[in-house]
């Protein structure tokens, strides 16, 4: 008799392309703006937050581009650390610098950046599951 944990074990490709695909598809919406207007962008972060140039420049390539790669699952482990190392920084950032609590109505907060460390960390450990360039190249 097979177990229900059993049985669920064969939905793991399926929802690690659910939260791949939905994270990635977010990561481009939020990098989109920020590799349209990079100078003005990384001129902003600089002077709000003290953030080097450099740092902007490459946090918009890995939002934007990184997104892409999780859409069509490419490498995702690797993709998925470089996320939860961005998303645990902006935690510290936003905590640091602009005083933020895990959840306020009002004001800033980094509980979804919490939950991007969260699915980081889970597809850094499922891979990209189906549909996945990984899965043709059993990576």
């Amino acid at each position: 008799m097979v177990s229900l944990s059993e049985a669920s074990l064969v939905l793991i490709p399926y929802v690690a392309l659910i939260v791949r695909v939905w994270m990635g598809i977010n990561m481009v919406i939020h990098g989109y703006p920020k590799i349209k207007a990079f100078k003005q962008t990384a001129q902003q972060m600089n002077q709000a937050l003290g953030i080097p140039i450099k740092v902007t420049y490459i946090s918009s390539i890995l939002e934007f581009f990184g997104g892409i790669i999780l859409i069509i699952g490419l490498i995702i482990p690797v993709v998925a650390l470089f996320f939860a190392i961005y998303m645990i920084s902006i935690v510290f950032m936003k905590r640091k610098k602009m005083k933020a609590v895990y959840i306020s109505p009002q004001g800033t907060s980094y509980e979804l950046d919490i939950t991007y460390i969260i699915i980081s960390i889970a597809l850094f450990a499922l891979g990209a599951g189906a549909f996945s360039i990984d899965s043709l190249i059993h990576f």
